[in-house]
């Protein structure tokens, strides 16, 4: 039973002035979470039909040592007992979404998981482009944006239909920690399948992307950069301005344009005589830029890993 509200708990809101949304819906044996992107479900032994404030319930169910025994009290509170143990849970009566997967079955051919975990930290956080805050799985690709770096990452195999994962799916299906066995997908939703008879339904961004090829297919000649760039960005992060600028300027990683001016800098030849980047952007690099051309900017600099490929672009000095 934990093992069930565990895996749907990641749908539920912690605040929110809709009941449906900060409860659990528990019906036909199953038990799902919903927070009006995301829905959650997977099966449960509970012959009962309740709507428990989440949070508390989890809770309760954690507390118990014992066998667990739930039954609806007079006052339609969800009473939980094991030895000694009681508590009763709070329950809503208002109508609650009825939310199921559906679309046609998308044969998956690979690997999921590490691919979100990879792209996860370049998702844009802008409102305004609504596509730039998901992961694009489209052809034998998948791509992430933040507006300042792009990344696209080869799959290894073709994902059968163009789809946009929300980042709150994103990091659900990264919460779970477990491949899909089977997606769903329609126009507006997808559902990822859980062996368990668990699953996942997401709404969807729309996957008309801006051209990326104007940006990604450029010359380059990318090099490897030095180890120490990374420790480096590091080191002069606290010393940085509000706007967080790393100044790359000759033989030297800077806080400032010029060495005359005050200001922390670290002795480092990255071969290249200009360069200007948030510390935060260029931390995002390490672990994932194999070689990168840096003599590009300031036009984007494109950037190469192991089976990805991007751009940075850098700040105004």
């Amino acid at each position: 039973m934990l093992a069930s509200l565990k895996f749907v708990q990641g749908a539920v809101a912690k605040k929110d002035f809709v009941p449906s949304l900060t409860h659990f819906r528990i019906a036909n044996g199953r038990v799902m979470g919903y927070n009006g992107m995301l829905s959650l479900s997977g099966p449960i032994k509970m012959d009962l039909t309740a709507s428990p404030k989440a949070i508390p319930f989890v809770k309760a169910i954690q507390t118990c040592k014992e066998t667990i025994a739930l039954h609806l009290t007079p006052t339609g509170r969800l009473s939980v007992r094991s030895g000694a143990f009681k508590a009763q849970v709070d329950c809503t009566a208002d109508e609650f979404p009825e939310v199921s997967p559906s679309g046609e079955d998308v044969p998956l051919n690979g690997s999921i998981l590490e691919v979100l975990k990879l792209l996860e930290p370049f998702i844009a956080d802008d409102a305004s482009r609504p596509w730039a805050r998901g992961i694009l799985f489209r052809g034998q690709t998948a791509v992430a944006t933040n507006n300042v770096i792009i990344v696209e990452k080869w799959l290894g195999y073709t994902f059968p239909t163009a789809i946009n994962i929300p980042r709150a799916a994103v990091l659900e299906l990264i919460r779970i920690g477990e491949e899909p066995v089977r997606i769903q997908v329609d126009a507006v939703s997808a559902t990822f399948h859980y062996s368990g008879e668990r699953w996942l339904r997401t709404q969807l961004f729309p996957p008309d992307w801006p051209d990326l090829s104007r940006i990604l297919d450029v010359e380059s000649s990318p090099i490897p950069p030095p180890d120490e760039l990374w420790q480096a960005v590091t080191d002069l992060a606290p010393f940085t301005d509000d706007l967080g600028r790393i100044y790359f300027v000759p033989n030297k990683v800077a806080t400032t344009a010029t060495i005359e001016e005050s200001g922390a800098s670290i002795e480092l030849n990255l071969g290249v005589t200009a360069g200007c980047y948030n510390f935060k952007h260029l931390t995002l690099l390490e672990g994932v830029v194999e070689r990168i051309d840096l003599s590009s900017y300031p036009k984007a600099c494109i950037f190469y890993g192991n089976c990805l490929r991007g751009a940075i672009v850098g700040m105004r000095g």
